[in-house]
């Protein structure tokens, strides 16, 4: 189910704020995006800066990535308090699970909070994720957080529900026969993949031969990172806003400059650059 964040317009960050959009990043694998949101506060300080970094395990390289350019990054613990989605075999055990998920995420919720005290707020939280949230943190970066997904998440089932959610959606997408995979932004709520689509970044023709890894590693730069780009450059410009209408599969229409979008809100093209999108 979506969260309703209410019948009136939404915006998603004023315009106007005073210093930088300041980014909090979670991790969890190699670091591409936190790289992409690195280069553009590299680019332009005055308008962006990465300020905190936290991950889900110990093991993340995103977590190297965000110390060699002097940005605090806190390893966690997940597994060890958790355990993993995919030993909870029954409801019992999945019950334990979800809550022990939600406990953990709201310690680090505690954190950051702890740490917004003595740093200064963040005003936009940027997930690379491989773990659901849900509780306090949430609740707190509610219309502030979003997720880079990659897969095409305008694609519906006949019930009207988004297809390409979880875990491989470009493995799921290629098993599907589809030509060409996509990376979707959305800001996240406490559904699974369900939140209003914020961009889509460029489809990436699949070529004969290539496997789902391979494929995924070539999304990475010619459809997350224009995709990631654009949407946290609308964040900064106060672009962006969610209508009280909603699409078929019953997320929000997302307005880009008080215009209507349509299900995957900004949809890119290999032909433009961030600065022309």
């Amino acid at each position: 189910m979506t969260a309703d964040p209410g019948p009136a317009t939404l915006p998603l960050r004023r315009a106007g704020s005073d210093g930088p959009l300041r980014i909090g990043v979670l991790v969890s694998a190699t670091g591409a995006n936190l790289r992409t949101l690195i280069d553009l506060g590299h680019a332009e300080p005055d308008r962006y800066e990465v300020a905190l970094v936290a991950s889900h395990g110990t093991r993340s390289k995103a977590l190297g990535l965000a110390r060699e350019h002097g940005i605090e990054a806190w390893p966690g613990d997940f597994d060890a308090h958790c355990g993993t989605a995919s030993r909870a075999s029954g409801p019992a055990e999945r019950a334990v699970y979800r809550r022990r998920a939600r406990e953990w995420h709201d310690r680090l919720d505690a954190r950051i909070a702890g740490w917004e005290s003595a740093n200064g707020p963040l005003d936009l939280v940027v997930l690379a994720y491989h773990r659901w949230i849900e509780g306090d943190l949430l609740t707190r970066y509610h219309g502030r957080m979003i997720n880079q997904h990659p897969g095409d998440l305008t694609v519906l089932d006949a019930a009207r529900r988004r297809v390409l959610t979880g875990n491989d959606p470009v493995a799921l997408a290629m098993s599907l026969g589809h030509t060409a995979t996509r990376t979707s932004c959305f800001l996240v709520d406490d559904s699974h993949d369900g939140g209003a689509l914020l961009c889509q970044g460029p489809p990436v023709p699949v070529r004969r031969g290539v496997g789902p890894a391979a494929q995924e590693l070539e999304q990475k730069g010619l459809s997350d990172r224009p995709c990631l780009e654009w949407t946290v450059r609308a964040f900064a410009a106060g672009s962006l806003a969610l209508a009280p209408d909603t699409h078929p599969d019953g997320s929000r229409v997302v307005l880009v400059d008080g215009v209507a979008t349509p299900l995957g809100g900004r949809q890119l093209s290999a032909r433009e650059t961030p600065e022309e999108m």
